[in-house]
């Protein structure tokens, strides 16, 4: 049995109906209601999850810190939030919130270094390496033949939950806001070797 861990915006969505996502019951926590009733209990980080959960076969998929970024403030432009420029968003990362919102919620926050989901201690305490080496961790890039290869099946991605607006990410970015993701997300770059026009270049599972 294949465990995901789903770090929003990462193509989990697409992902999920492959694998078996994690839900409240994978968690000795006691959640919110509305966390259940909606389903952002599939948004459970590994130190979240109960001993039980922790001994099945897990991975996760991680993403070019400046490219989730975007996808991540094309989220938050929906309809029903407030106008919000980019460079203003990028401000924002360090003490986001946003009343009723679950990316600032329980279980976890999106905005925290991806490594911080894999780690089996708590957000923003040091990164202890040895967690990752229990977790296979899938880059973005060549998903769905990096995917098929490691479920040893066919899979199709389907691109579900996808940002509603369709750009290159690498146009958002002046050298001002380039440096503010690279310092907020700097353990996610050394761990992973990613850079600002690539995917991640090690510690991941490729086929």
């Amino acid at each position: 049995m294949h465990r995901f861990i789903h770090i929003p915006k990462n193509a989990g969505t697409s992902i999920r109906q492959w694998v078996y996502p994690m839900n409240y019951k994978d968690t000795d926590e006691e959640l919110p209601e509305y966390i259940k009733d909606v389903g952002l209990d599939k948004h459970l980080p590994y130190c979240k999850l109960n001993k039980k959960a922790r001994f099945v076969h897990q991975f996760a998929v991680v993403r070019n810190p400046w490219a989730r970024v975007v996808s991540l403030y094309h989220e938050k432009r929906h309809p029903h939030t407030e106008p919000m420029s980019f460079l203003t968003f990028i401000h924002k990362l360090k003490d986001f919130t946003y009343d009723g919102h679950w990316w600032c919620n329980p279980p976890h926050k999106c905005f925290a270094n991806q490594i911080d989901w894999l780690s089996i201690s708590s957000v923003n305490s040091r990164y202890n390496k040895d967690t990752i080496q229990m977790l296979e961790v899938l880059p973005f890039n060549n998903l769905q033949i990096n995917l098929q290869k490691y479920l040893g099946h066919q899979v199709f991605l389907n691109h579900l939950n996808r940002g509603h607006v369709l750009t290159n990410y690498k146009s958002f970015y002046n050298d001002f806001s380039k440096k503010m993701v690279a310092e907020h997300f700097e353990r996610d770059i050394e761990h992973f070797g990613f850079k600002f026009e690539t995917e991640a270049t090690k510690n991941v599972w490729t086929a």
